[in-house]
């Protein structure tokens, strides 16, 4: 089943959510376990019961290609284990998953969010199976969750600028984040919509370096706001915009492949990025099949699986990462994270609030 969320839906934010308490969770306890080696990785999952399981139900952020993708090949690796999913932004996704939890349905094996604040939150109540599989010691402690087990970062996705190259010349090229607020761009430009992760991302380092001001100033540009990066990509494609405030650089290589004239711009600033988080689910309908999957995703070969396919291009951060397509690897850019995770989870609100309104939304 695929599920597109409305924007509508993406607005309800449930402020009643934030107190639903879940189940407390169940580890998925391994003790002396010999892990099973299936196809090039290793996994404590029952592979036999997983494929008796035969399903794997699915949430996660990605766009609509995107997920599919994830779905494609771990059914080609074990095609007994059929896939289903459903997909939305984060904000939505997550605001699903509590309320139906809420109303005491179960209904997915494993999600998938581009946000550490709902991930941490998650964890805090008792949302992931606490299964540590043979794979996590291939990522350092900070790219895994606290409590061993809930959730690990399965790459990093990361976006600067771009522009449409017949649309925007010479001194009108964009070369910093400064750049977005240019009055030759207003109501030529794009970002995402509040429930996007990486949006909030951006909005919240930004503020950080040039204060709360900056945003107040982008309103005024009358962005127009979407709930992909496909969709923010093909609009500057075919010059619907000239520029986009948050280009990731996985839709960048994708449209450039497709003979797309735009380009993309690194500001010298860094690169905003946000990790792409995977766990299994407490009270999965199919938890063979859940830990199945999240040793796929952490193993090299889901990780590759991740970084060459041309809807991902997830960057690793296995301690042992395969190459991207392009022949990097992610160290190879400068990227900037949020530094304090917990004061970056309690301006999300915030942002959204200031979003929605400069969106008119």
């Amino acid at each position: 089943m695929s599920k597109n969320i409305t924007r509508r839906h993406v607005l309800k934010t449930g402020a009643a959510l934030g107190a639903t308490a879940l189940a407390a969770p169940r580890v998925s306890a391994q003790g002396a376990k010999t892990p099973t080696k299936v196809l090039d990785f290793t996994t404590y999952a029952d592979v036999a019961k997983a494929e008796a399981e035969g399903q794997f139900v699915y949430y996660c952020h990605e766009n609509e290609a995107g997920t599919a993708a994830i779905m494609e090949g771990f059914q080609k690796d074990f095609p007994k284990i059929k896939t289903s999913y459903v997909r939305a932004q984060t904000g939505a996704l997550y605001n699903k998953i509590l309320s139906e939890r809420s109303a005491g349905r179960f209904d997915v094996d494993g999600i998938q969010l581009s946000d550490v604040a709902p991930a941490v939150d998650f964890e805090k109540r008792g949302g992931y199976e606490l299964y540590v599989g043979p794979e996590m010691e291939a990522y350092k402690p900070e790219y895994r969750s606290a409590t061993p087990g809930a959730y690990f970062w399965t790459g990093v996705t990361f976006a600067g600028l771009a522009y449409n190259k017949q649309k925007v010349k010479g001194d009108d090229i964009p070369k910093s984040y400064k750049d977005i607020n240019n009055p030759r761009f207003r109501n030529k430009i794009s970002c995402k919509i509040s429930a996007s992760g990486i949006q909030y991302v951006q909005w919240y380092l930004l503020r950080q370096i040039y204060g709360n001001g900056f945003w107040t100033e982008f309103g005024k540009q009358r962005p127009r706001a979407f709930d992909s990066r496909v969709q923010l990509f093909d609009r500057l494609a075919k010059g619907d915009d000239d520029m986009t405030a948050l280009a990731e650089y996985s839709a960048y290589v994708l449209y450039k492949q497709r003979g797309a004239d735009v380009e993309f711009v690194g500001p010298p600033e860094g690169l905003v990025a946000t990790p792409l988080i995977i766990g299994a689910v407490s009270k999965a309908p199919h938890p063979e099949a859940a830990k199945l999957f999240v040793d796929w995703a952490m193993s090299n070969r889901g990780q590759k699986y991740y970084q060459d396919h041309p809807n991902l291009y997830y960057g690793s951060l296995r301690n042992d990462p395969p190459p991207m397509p392009t022949g990097q690897k992610l160290s190879d850019y400068k990227l900037i994270f949020p530094k304090d995770w917990d004061d970056y989870g309690k301006q999300r609100e915030v942002f959204n609030k200031e979003w929605n309104a400069m969106l008119g939304l």
